[in-house]
């Protein structure tokens, strides 16, 4: 025989090997801790700093043509994150590095449509000092000498790069106290860049009546009431603190935090040991009907475990044919279970591989009686791609025919043996 057709048939029984995607190691990995919950943490990403894609309007940035120029006092490039009385938390992996990302509450083009403004207050502790702060919002008071300034500011000698101004020493022991007011239908935050591959920063919130100061309040016996007149635009409420964080093909999930009291850690993964981390798994994955009709709904259920000594929240997604359909987070409680249900329902006949993690299960669709059943060796196009299950028996069948017409032809050729 000779050597090409011995080659034929090598490439035709050479078993196919699909490519992994290579793990980077040194990516640095991160988590959130409040409490006993740890939440794993992955940066939201984008090629722009994150100045832009934060994205802060006011008008004393310079002329109209400044690109951050604007009226809205408020983070504009943010806005898909944002939600009404809720302060979100994120990390931004941008092309100067990653960034702690913090909004509240949401900015809307008619102001009126927006909830009450509010209040919040965080003493803020290991921050890196060769970090800076990309965004402080807001910053005109320190740029105009404006002494009505809403927000207050404290920061110490090692953490003040890149602001603007300084509002006074931060209580000890405290990297940065910022203490944000805001006006119905605005938002108020910060960007703080480069957190490094190791962080370990701590925030202590107060949220708001706790918060440092709110107008109309005479708590701070060494200054007068803020404001008095203006409280009922100003004095609206936090009701949520959400981690955001990425889904895949642009999508992200909202995780809240269990308390809008307690401090939270941001820190990286490698900080931690084992028995301080959760230990999440996919245990089972069952079906409420194993045979349904096209366009059905099937309804799966998958239970969440986990292991470990920490509670912590999970992200699954349900796939067929390594194909991702779904994807749903779910928190759960060190040393216990809990469920998520998928449903899902399929136009065309045939065998479906349905998939959460390692977890999976066989789902027939099968066409009803009243209809004319497809045969199961049809060979048009369209059954080959929308019948999963038969897939492989179409290739196999494929496969043999090549390898026997190979052979057929190294037989007939003349000095092949």
């Amino acid at each position: 025989m000779s050597g090409l057709c011995l080659l034929v048939i090598a490439v035709l029984f050479a078993p196919s090997v699909s490519a992994e995607p290579v793990t980077n190691t040194s990516e640095p990995s991160y988590q959130v801790v409040q409490g006993e919950q740890v939440i794993p943490i992955e940066p939201i990403t984008g090629d722009e700093p994150v100045e832009e894609f934060y994205d802060y309007r006011n008008p004393e940035v310079g002329d109209r043509d400044h690109p951050y120029w604007g009226r809205s006092y408020s983070s504009e490039g943010t806005t898909e994150y944002q939600q009404d009385d809720t302060s979100i938390l994120m990390l931004y992996d941008g092309p100067e590095g990653v960034s702690l990302v913090a909004v509240h509450d949401r900015y809307h083009d008619d102001q009126d449509a927006g909830t009450t403004g509010g209040s919040v207050s965080w003493e803020v502790s290991g921050l890196p000092e060769d970090g800076e702060w990309a965004v402080i919002d807001d910053d005109y008071g320190w740029l105009t000498e404006d002494e009505q300034k809403d927000d207050i500011f404290y920061l110490d000698e090692d953490h003040q790069t890149g602001a603007a101004g300084n509002d006074g020493e931060p209580p000890s022991d405290v990297d940065a106290m910022l203490s944000w007011v805001w006006l119905t239908g605005r938002t108020d935050g910060m960007a703080f860049r480069g957190i490094g591959s190791e962080p370990s920063i701590t925030i202590d919130p107060a949220f708001n009546s706790e918060s440092y100061h709110r107008y109309g309040d005479q708590r701070r016996a060494d200054e007068p009431p803020d404001r008095p007149g203006m409280g009922e635009r100003y004095n609206g409420t936090v009701d949520d603190w959400q981690l955001i964080v990425p889904a895949g093909d642009d999508e992200f999930d909202r995780i809240s935090l269990p308390s809008l009291d307690e401090p939270i850690e941001i820190r990286s993964t490698e900080s931690e040991t084992e028995s301080e981390i959760p230990e999440m798994s996919v245990e089972s994955v069952s079906l409420n009907e194993s045979t349904i009709e096209p366009n059905e709904q099937a309804r799966l259920t998958a239970v969440v475990e986990n292991s470990g000594a920490a509670n912590g929240s999970y992200t699954v997604g349900l796939e067929v044919a390594d194909t991702e359909l779904q994807t749903e987070t779910v928190a759960v409680a060190a040393g216990d279970q809990q469920t998520i249900e998928f449903t899902q329902s399929f136009a065309a006949a045939g065998v479906y591989e349905l998939s959460v993690d390692d977890e999976q299960v066989s789902l027939l669709v099968e066409e009803s009686d009243d209809t004319v059943e497809t045969p199961t060796n049809a060979s048009t196009d369209e059954t080959e791609e929308t019948i999963p299950g038969f897939g492989p028996i179409t290739a196999l069948g494929a496969l043999l025919v090549s390898v026997a017409a190979a052979w057929i032809h190294c037989r007939d050729t003349p000095g092949t043996a």
